[in-house]
């Protein structure tokens, strides 16, 4: 049995491919350069001990990836809606996992490089494990900008401005600042700009 099944993504041609041994990930980039610096950040985070999936092989702007599931957080993020319930350590891991993203590629660089392209659609979790995926649109910038963007997203999820969502928005912020030593009201007034923007 050799299956392949088309999965969702913007910018690039993403396969799971089935065999009898097991299941793995191809992600065909379309730019050269977005397939250099995803291989990139991969490797960095990866020597580094963050969560993210190993490269199998990598050939002409193809990354073979490790197969972590298809629960991403934002699965977990709708899911939890529904049951209207609020695992916090969930939060915690998330949290953690951005924190270690940036202390990571600040390292490498010597410079912020942010995810930028940040939503909750790129986190696997995987055995009660948080993962990132999609490092294509990292970039020097602000981490406060990256986080406001994130909550901001938190909150505009259909249906947006929920109860729950604010809710959980509000409890996000909490800890994200304490993770990353960054006051609440800098990434609020950056959650404000990002709200203007959608």
């Amino acid at each position: 049995m050799h299956k392949k099944i088309e999965l969702n993504s913007k910018r690039n041609k993403v396969m799971r491919i089935v065999k009898e041994d097991g299941t793995y990930i191809v992600k065909k980039f379309e730019n050269k350069e977005n397939y250099i610096r995803e291989k990139e950040i991969l490797n960095i985070l990866k020597n580094a001990k963050v969560k993210v999936p190993s490269i199998i092989k990598s050939e002409q702007n193809s990354l073979y990836l490790e197969d972590l599931g298809g629960i991403t957080f934002l699965d977990w993020y709708e899911e939890s809606e529904k049951q209207n319930t609020l695992d916090i350590s969930m939060i915690f891991k998330l949290s953690s996992w951005i924190k270690s993203f940036y202390e990571a590629v600040l390292e490498f660089y010597s410079e912020q490089i942010v995810l930028y392209d940040v939503n909750f659609k790129n986190f696997i979790i995987s055995n009660e494990e948080i993962y990132g995926i999609d490092f294509e649109q990292t970039q020097a910038g602000s981490i406060a900008a990256d986080l406001g963007k994130l909550t901001a997203f938190a909150l505009t999820y259909d249906p947006s401005m929920t109860e729950w969502k604010i809710n959980f928005r509000n409890i996000f912020i909490d800890i994200l600042s304490k993770e990353l030593s960054i006051k609440t009201e800098i990434i609020i007034a950056e959650e404000k700009k990002e709200l203007s923007a959608i």
